[in-house]
């Protein structure tokens, strides 16, 4: 979530790498991440994966970030149990965790049809009844802007007033980050370092040496 702030977290701006080694950022946000959980503020689960799902079920969640989609998947993994809710909050302001688009393939045998297809799929009225039925958040700001997103509330969420809140997060965005063609690698590799701490008690100047390792393995 962090690093979904920063404009340039990994790559310059004409996509060469950032040497992680020399990361000052990148590094003192793994810091400030590990400081929690050493605080005792993490349930030392590696996110999706089979013990982090069953941990809907066992209490093993305070809080956790939730981007607008993350509502959908909070209450399918939380079946019979109640009490969640959707703060209007985030250290730094804003930030943005990924999307959705739809691409025609030039090759297609129907590119014309796909590009209308893919034109009605993201306009305004159908981004707002995605919305509605499974938690994505609309691009088009007239969606944003609208009354039913304005005015919708999530019934599983304690009928938290999550089209405002979710408006409001995304107008408290700065910059837009870049995610090049080396972007996921590379942050993949911090988040291992992460996890490692989190779910296997590795000494975390160990496990940042690790990600430097990985990093150089990428040969970029």
């Amino acid at each position: 979530g962090l690093v979904n702030q920063i404009d340039y977290a990994y790559e310059n701006e004409d996509g060469t790498p950032k040497a992680l080694a020399d990361n000052a950022e990148i590094k003192d946000l793994y810091d400030t991440v590990i400081e929690q959980y050493e605080a005792g503020l993490s349930a030392g689960l590696a996110q999706w994966g089979e013990d982090w799902a069953t941990g809907f079920q066992k209490d093993a969640f305070a809080t956790m970030l939730c981007p607008a989609w993350m509502t959908g998947t909070i209450e399918s993994n939380s079946g019979g149990v109640d009490g969640w809710n959707v703060a209007d909050v985030f250290p730094g302001g804003g930030g943005n965790w990924g999307g959705s688009f739809l691409t025609v393939p030039a090759s297609g045998e129907h590119t014309e049809e796909a590009k209308e297809l893919a034109a009605w799929l993201t306009a305004p009225e159908q981004q707002t009844a995605a919305f509605e039925e499974a938690g994505n958040f609309p691009s088009q700001l007239e969606a944003q802007e609208s009354e039913q997103v304005q005015s919708y509330t999530n019934e599983f969420m304690n009928d938290a007033p999550v089209g405002q809140i979710f408006s409001n997060r995304a107008q408290a965005i700065e910059g837009n980050p870049f995610k090049g063609p080396n972007y996921f690698a590379i942050h993949q590799a911090v988040q291992q370092g992460i996890e490692r701490v989190e779910t296997t008690g590795e000494e975390p100047e160990k496990s940042w040496e690790k990600t430097l390792a990985a990093y150089d393995a990428l040969g970029l």
